[in-house]
């Protein structure tokens, strides 16, 4: 009569340690720098938003503007003559900051403004802009309008290393 050893064999072991490796490599990947779709999908939300305000501008006959901080934005509308907010700040993540090109030229963002730099009005017009999405070590992408057609977003492209 033969016993039936206890324990695992080798084959068993080998495809817990695989499996392990696996599960241990996908957590890696998901905790990584997500900077790059965090960008992605702040300018997909700025830009739902903006393509939002343009319609709405038009339709409520009332003109909307983006108060833009380096690091948060937030939605107003002009009422009574005052800017006034519409929603809540919207904070970027943590390592993300803003860029504003107008007319060929930077804008600092620093600072508190009371008036919006982008505005939608309710001629179906908006300010030509050119609004960065930046980490410290890059710019990841952009929103681009020339005031008159939709904004869209345009991703740098990466010089070849010959």
């Amino acid at each position: 009569m033969r016993r039936d050893a206890a324990g695992f064999t080798l084959i068993e072991l080998m495809v817990v340690i695989v499996l392990i490796g696996v599960l241990a490599s996908m957590v890696h990947i998901s905790l990584g720098d997500n900077t790059a779709r965090h960008a992605r999908q702040e300018a997909d939300l700025l830009l739902r938003l903006m393509l939002g305000i343009r319609e709405r501008a038009v339709l409520d006959v009332q003109e909307y503007g983006v108060q833009l901080q380096p690091d948060a934005y937030q939605l107003m509308r002009l009422e009574d003559g005052r800017w006034q907010p519409v929603e809540a700040r919207v904070q970027l993540p943590h390592g993300l900051v803003l860029g504003l090109t107008l007319e060929g030229r930077d804008q600092p963002l620093a600072g508190r403004v009371e008036t919006p730099q982008l505005l939608w009005l309710s001629s179906d017009e908006s300010t030509a802009f050119r609004l960065h999405f930046d980490s410290p070590a890059q710019r990841w992408l952009s929103i681009e309008s020339d005031g008159l057609a939709e904004p869209f977003i345009v991703i740098p492209q990466v010089p070849n290393e010959s």
